[in-house]
């Protein structure tokens, strides 16, 4: 069973490495289910491979908003920034080719969509396993970064991805795509929102999508 750090300088890397593995969760699954895809199922298919572009665009709009702005007052993170670019050229025309082939689903080519994916995976998972090692506690102790300002990086981080992203698609992917040894600490949630708004509720919404998941809602 997980559990939150209580170091404020390990916040930020804990957050984010729970915030990429459920993208690169995402990423594995979608890639496994191009091998063999739902044919009779396309355009919820396509709309779980689109909430997935969704979620990503979301987390690196509110690091570029809230993170990045206050790291760069003691670090670098310019490389990261230009990673963002390059990996949104690839989400960019993912996300081209999905909705295409959800308008007209004889569009519809696995297998050239899997070599799209095959191609931007050392782009995405270097960046994400780049910018862990880059907010490591260590490297935020030597910047002479204040407990206080790990936790405020953490606080605005959340308050800006609740109050951005569209609810009825980021939620329920990073809910049905985080292990089940952190449901219940991350991201931090009252009990309601687990168990009755976000499964009931928000991800009724588009509940087709949701099939292709690795793991259960709540």
């Amino acid at each position: 069973m997980g559990s939150v750090p209580t170091d404020p300088y390990e916040l930020l890397h804990w957050n984010m490495k729970l915030a990429h593995a459920t993208y690169e969760k995402g990423y594995e699954n979608i890639v496994s289910l191009l091998d063999n895809p739902p044919s009779n199922d396309l355009k919820n298919f396509l709309g779980y491979c689109e909430a997935w572009v969704h979620s990503i665009l979301h987390h690196h709009e509110t690091e570029e908003a809230t993170v990045f702005p206050i790291l760069n007052e003691k670090m670098d993170f310019s490389h990261e920034r230009d990673q963002h670019k390059e990996l949104h050229d690839f989400l960019d025309k993912f996300l081209v080719v999905i909705k295409d082939a959800r308008e007209d689903t004889s569009k519809f080519n696995g297998e050239d969509i899997k070599e799209l994916m095959l191609s931007a995976k050392d782009i995405m998972f270097t960046h994400f396993n780049e910018e862990l090692v880059h907010i490591g506690a260590s490297k935020l102790k030597e910047a002479n970064f204040t407990e206080a300002e790990c936790k405020s990086m953490v606080e605005a981080m959340e308050k800006h991805a609740k109050a951005n992203g569209d609810p009825f698609l980021v939620v329920p992917y990073m809910r049905s795509h985080t292990e089940p040894d952190y449901k219940n600490i991350w991201p931090p949630m009252p009990w309601v929102l687990r168990k009755l708004v976000i499964p009931y509720m928000l991800a009724k919404k588009h509940s087709g999508y949701w099939k292709y998941s690795p793991y259960a809602m709540s």
